[in-house]
């Protein structure tokens, strides 16, 4: 009897360590049999991520029974689960089909009269303070760098920071420099598909930008200006598992 709950023992023992120990496998992403680049590959059970290089390449540690997701931003996504066969394989080929993409509904419209004029032909008359002759029609409004609005959802007070900015020409220095790094993490946040943020990093679309603006202070601009997406990616699932959904708006200065 002891040696038959030694031996139940020894094979929970080794099953549990093969399933916590993973391999790194080699992978190729193909679109009609060609390479895909900057395609997105996440371990579903171990939260691990890379991406494809410029060949269609990539490298995971997985285990069997893993369950693990390729997304591109112009392919289908898919998911597959790791089996032995796959593990023995020098390379793993995954192949992505295309986005079907449906159309919108046409609508015909009531046929134009025989006068009607192409505005692009002839523009219709202006109409404003000039044009009426009105008084003050030539003053030009001041400039209001009170509150900034951005692409990305953040927004920013610059009236709170006269005080370390001292004058209007520090304001529009610190305003330029708030609207490159807005425009960085647009462009991250266009390089990820919508499937990587809401399925994979369990965020939901309305937070997706917020998420990013708490993702700023880890320098995720400045690796994805290095072209070290898969630095990103990591910084990116793992800011995930703190970011407080019910934050929507969050400011690029206060992540400072």
């Amino acid at each position: 009897m002891r040696n038959l709950a030694l031996l139940c023992c020894m094979l929970f023992c080794i099953l549990s360590y093969s399933q916590e120990t993973r391999k790194v496998i080699t992978g190729k992403i193909l679109f009609d049999d060609e390479a895909v680049k900057d395609a997105h590959i996440i371990n579903k059970n171990s939260n691990q991520g890379a991406s494809t290089n410029d060949f269609g390449l990539f490298e995971i540690p997985v285990a069997i029974g893993d369950v693990i997701t390729f997304s591109h931003i112009n392919l289908q996504k898919k998911e597959i689960t790791i089996t032995q066969e796959i593990i023995d394989q020098e390379i793993f080929l995954i192949t992505l089909k295309g986005k079907t993409y449906e159309l919108e509904e046409i609508v015909l419209e009531k046929p134009k009269s025989i006068f009607y004029v192409d505005p692009e032909i002839m523009p219709p008359p202006t109409v404003n303070a000039k044009t009426l002759n009105l008084p003050y029609a030539n003053t030009i409004a001041k400039k209001d760098y009170a509150v900034v609005k951005f692409r990305s959802g953040a927004a920013v007070n610059l009236d709170n920071l006269i005080i370390s900015l001292n004058g209007n020409l520090r304001r529009e220095k610190e305003l330029k420099k708030i609207k490159l790094e807005d425009k960085a993490l647009a462009k991250i946040r266009k390089y990820f598909t919508d499937d990587f943020f809401i399925t994979d990093l369990n965020i939901k679309p309305e937070n997706i930008y917020p998420f990013l603006n708490y993702c700023y202070k880890k320098n995720i601009i400045n690796y994805f200006n290095k072209e070290n997406n898969l630095a990103v990616t990591r910084i990116l699932i793992q800011e995930s598992r703190t970011f407080p959904q019910k934050k929507t708006e969050i400011t690029l200065l206060e992540e400072k």
